[in-house]
Order: C-alpha cells, then sequence, then structure tokens
C-alpha cells in the first residue's frame, strides 16, 4: 500500500490492477486505518479515474455475499448514487417496483441494491421499510422475491461485510469517496443491466465507462434537474443527461419531459419530510394516482424496461409503465414482496 500511495502522491493513477490491488488490501483489513484515509482522501482531491473505479468495483463484487438468482430470469437494477439532496420521495424505489412488475412476465426481475440514506429525507430502505418490507430477509427468500414478486431488496449492509473496514474511516473523514459511487457497481445479484443515478452530470460518462468495463450488457447513466437543483434520477422539472450503454457502445443524449409528452413537474410537489411520507407518495403512485409523482416514477422505471430488453425505446417503456400502474401490478408486486419477505422474517 505505501508505494501504490506514492505513486498517487507524486502525480501518478493507479491501473486497474493497482487499484485492485489496493482496494484488496482495505477491504480485508490489511491497510491500516492510515493508510486508508489517506487513499481515499487523495484518490478523492483530484478524482477517481475510470481504472480505479474499475478496479475497486471488481474487489467489492468478488467480496459481496451474492444472490441466487432463479433460472430463467434476468436482473436488473435501479440503483443511484444519492448525494443529491434534492428531498424528493424515493423515485427509484417505486421505479422499481413498476419495472418489476412490467417484467416479470417477460423474465425480468428487479434486484433493488440499496441502504440506509445519509443526505436525503428517506433511503430506499427506510421507505421499503414504511411500506412494510422486512429488511431482515436474505439467502433464499431474496431468491424468492426475485421469483414471486418479481424484485427483491438487497440491503447494503448485509451482502458487503467487508465494508467493515473502510466504513469507521469513511465516517471519520465526513466528505464525499470513491465507495459513493461504488455501491451501485456492485449489484449482489449480479445484475449486468442497470439504470444508474448520479449526483454529479460530469459523472454520467466516467460511469458509463466503468460499467463497459465491467461487462455491462446494458445502461442508462443519468442525471437530472429538478428546477436549479441536481437530481439522481430522470428528471421531469428539467433537462436530463444520459450516457446509455447498449451494444458496447455509448451514446449520449439529453431529454426534456416534454419529448415524451409529459408536463414539467414543480419540484415541490415531489418533496417529502421522511420515510412515511415518501411511502404514502409510492402508494398514491401504486394505487393509479395522477400526477407528477406517478410521471417521474414512469420515466425512470421506462428507463429501466429499456435496458433490460423489454421496451426499444422510453417511449414505449412509459407504454409499459402506465400499463402496470393502471393494471394494479405495480401495487401487487409491493404486496407480494411485503408477504414474502415478513414470512421469511
Amino acid at each position: 500500500m505505501k508505494e501504490l500511495l506514492g505513486h498517487i502522491i507524486t502525480g501518478g493513477t493507479l491501473s486497474i490492477d493497482q487499484a485492485a490491488e489496493a482496494f484488496d488490501l482495505i477491504m480485508t483489513g490489511e491497510a491500516t486505518p492510515a493508510q486508508v484515509g489517506a487513499m481515499l482522501a487523495m484518490l478523492q482531491q483530484r478524482g477517481p479515474t475510470v481504472d480505479e473505479i474499475t478496479g475497486a468495483a471488481q474487489v467489492m463484487r468478488r467480496m459481496a455475499t451474492a444472490v441466487e438468482v432463479p433460472a430463467g430470469l434476468t436482473v436488473i437494477d435501479t440503483c443511484g448514487t444519492g448525494g443529491d439532496h434534492s428531498g424528493t420521495f424515493n423515485i427509484s424505489t417505486a421505479a422499481a417496483l413498476v419495472a418489476a412488475a412490467a417484467g416479470r412476465p417477460q423474465g425480468i426481475a428487479v434486484a433493488k441494491h440499496g441502504n440506509r440514506s445519509i443526505t436525503s429525507q428517506s433511503g430506499s430502505s427506510q421507505v421499503l421499510e414504511a411500506l412494510g418490507v422486512s429488511l431482515e430477509t436474505s439467502g433464499p427468500a431474496l431468491t424468492r422475491c426475485l421469483d414471486e414478486a418479481g424484485i427483491c431488496f438487497c440491503f447494503a449492509p448485509r451482502h458487503h461485510p467487508a465494508m467493515k473496514h473502510a466504513m469507521p474511516i469513511r465516517l471519520d473523514l465526513g466528505f464525499r469517496t470513491i465507495f459513493n459511487v461504488l455501491g451501485p457497481l456492485t449489484n449482489p445479484a449480479g445484475a449486468a443491466r442497470q439504470v444508474m443515478g448520479v449526483f454529479d452530470p460530469a459523472l454520467t460518462e466516467p460511469i458509463a465507462d466503468v460499467l463497459a468495463n465491467l461487462g455491462a450488457q446494458a445502461a442508462m447513466v443519468v442525471h437530472g434537474r429538478m428546477g436549479d437543483h441536481p437530481l439522481d434520477e430522470l428528471s421531469t422539472g428539467g433537462t436530463s443527461t444520459v450516457h446509455h450503454l447498449d451494444g458496447g457502445r455509448i451514446r449520449r443524449f439529453e431529454i426534456e419531459p416534454e419529448d415524451l409528452g409529459l408536463g414539467r413537474a414543480d419540484p415541490a410537489a415531489l418533496q417529502v419530510d421522511g420515510p412515511d411520507s415518501s411511502a404514502a407518495v409510492i402508494r398514491g403512485v401504486l394505487a393509479g394516482e395522477k400526477g407528477p409523482a406517478r410521471d417521474i416514477v414512469a420515466l425512470n422505471a421506462a428507463a429501466a424496461l429499456v435496458v433490460a430488453g423489454i421496451a426499444d425505446d422510453l417511449a414505449g417503456g412509459l407504454g409499459l409503465a402506465g400499463e402496470a400502474l393502471d393494471s394494479g401490478a405495480a401495487s401487487r408486486a409491493l404486496d407480494r414482496l411485503v408477504a414474502v419477505t415478513q414470512e421469511a422474517d
């Protein structure tokens, strides 16, 4: 580790193999706290490279506690980085439920990866708890969730035990580190198709490059604007930037909500003050209520259905998402997820 730190402090960057070596030392506890703090701080100060993120993600993936995917199912993920301080309800969690309902009849399931929030009013785990989902589920029960509900929730602390060596240091540092982008890149079910929201538009292209390095089959890395504020989702309140990885090629484009026939949302209509109010918004959307919350959920579910390969474009994905909501299938997916996790608890 000393040699790697010396290389960085003299202006060098790490290759994929060097980054993997460094993060293997960090996540096995072989690196000292001082060395871990120095590594994280120096990488953050200049910004980690695509190769450095790739190597670190490879190690985290290898050390994760895996979820077994039922035969015949393809899993996708809708996990974002968080950190946008937007105060919105849990859009990607709601979108995951809609995508699960639309996708399960066609062999698609969602392995939703997430954690407790640090910067928002409600993280994915908190809102799912408020909706009745047990976070204690693991092993075969998660596989059953994928099969029966079309969705499972992979609670990050249960799947990344090696993070115990880095977590106290991250908390002591008190600023963003490379780990803020590593979580969504390390799905425990091995999802090779995903929508990943990022807190900074400058990250959309490099993270798409990282996903290509990691062997992703299809992905959208997205960043939206909600009025004057950033959003780690596709937005109905402003312009969204997308880097779309498909077939080994990466294409950049921007989306305005009006392009897809969606109204421009007032940011205040999407904000909540905690998990309970976020859960209430999601229940309303799943019950078929029309309005800005439904629109932004459907848009992000549409992106998930595109990367899943069952919608040709966002317009087609919006149609499938609308059907899942209006038929009650999305609400039933949540009901089944709650039932299976509670039975397994």
